[in-house]
């Protein structure tokens, strides 16, 4: 593992791995390609996460499920979050469901302390917009512009938990990366 001397972050963006467990005779859920948590594990993370949290200013962007959406607020505020909007990812085709066919994703956004708006060179606040469109590409994959945003609206430092790569300028924490901190999950 490799340890930044960072320890305070002004953003952490989340996929947590839901547990969402497909049904039917075929295995579909999430459960297919990675190791899920459990809701109480997810939220016992924040308790691990604490110490890295900027308290003077934090933004928390939380992805969740459709099913989800309530642990999602659960979640944000346990890890001392105030939810403030939610962020849609249209995608360009659907996917599984059970009453209806998932076609949107959503990601929370939450605050924690006071931290400014960022600015643009010209003193206008640098804002994001509240639905993305884009594809669907692998499993669980987000997309590239829901990144973007994020450096556009919120400072750095930056860690992105349950990462699946690493981003330029990111810290990245998980299971399917070499982890820049130590998080006890």
């Amino acid at each position: 593992m490799k340890f930044h001397k960072r320890s305070k972050y002004r953003v952490i963006y989340a996929d947590p791995p839901w547990p969402e467990y497909g049904g039917g005779k075929i295995k579909r859920g999430a459960d297919r390609h990675y190791p899920l948590m459990s809701i109480a594990a997810i939220l016992q993370l924040g308790d691990s996460l604490q110490p890295h949290i900027d308290h003077d200013g934090c933004h928390l962007y939380l992805w969740v499920t459709n099913t989800h959406l309530a642990n999602g607020l659960l979640v944000m505020d346990r890890w001392g979050f105030r939810y403030k909007t939610t962020i849609t990812w249209f995608k360009d085709r659907f996917g599984l469901g059970q009453y209806y066919r998932g076609q949107t994703e959503h990601c929370l956004f939450g605050v924690r302390g006071r931290l400014p708006y960022r600015t643009t060179d010209d003193g206008k606040r640098s804002q994001g917009i509240t639905a993305i469109h884009a594809p669907r590409t692998r499993h669980s994959a987000k997309p590239d512009e829901m990144r973007c945003m994020i450096e556009r609206v919120s400072y750095a430092p930056r860690l992105e938990l349950f990462a699946r790569g690493e981003a330029s300028g990111w810290d990245v924490w998980g299971n399917e990366v070499q982890s820049d901190i130590l998080i006890a999950a």
